[in-house]
């Protein structure tokens, strides 16, 4: 498994996470994230997944603890937990609550529309102690805070 280096250019930013959800790849698979001229291009797996900023509908940092609290506060707000975070989010939940050891891992989190016009979800866990998700969340924020609010027939 190679290492990417971490580094920042004058138009764009980057983190190296690992892959938690929402890709056809495998789960722990090292991917590097970068912002770059209005696109989002997740590298990992051997394949390059790209996402225009104007998709992203919202990003946000969450603990393993924040999420298994919000899944399993009641059956309702399990389902929602379950729309936020997608199927990867309940069974984060699952894993924080049922660990013995207390280590909080941080999750970037990314709501996106698809290319089907469907709502969707990436996760990417951080190392606990690196806090790139937050710097990445810090960095992206700002770059899609006007992107149009969408509407959906649920």
């Amino acid at each position: 498994m190679g290492m990417f280096k971490k580094k920042e250019t004058k138009d764009g930013f980057r983190a190296v996470l690992y892959h938690a959800g929402g890709l056809p790849i495998a789960e722990d698979t090292q991917c590097d994230i970068s912002v770059i001229q209005g696109r989002m291009v997740i590298t990992g797996g051997g394949s390059e997944f790209v996402v225009n900023l104007p998709q992203i509908k919202a990003v946000d940092f969450k603990t393993d603890v924040e999420i298994a609290n919000i899944v399993n506060s009641s059956a309702a707000k399990g389902i929602a937990g379950g729309l936020l975070f997608g199927p990867i989010g309940l069974v984060v939940g699952a894993r924080a609550t049922s660990k013995k050891e207390r280590t909080v891992t941080p999750y970037l989190i990314i709501n996106y529309i698809s290319s089907s016009n469907e709502i969707s979800v990436l996760m990417f866990r951080d190392n606990p102690s690196s806090y790139q998700a937050a710097k990445f969340i810090d960095r992206l924020r700002p770059l899609i805070s006007d992107n149009p609010k969408q509407s959906f027939q649920l």
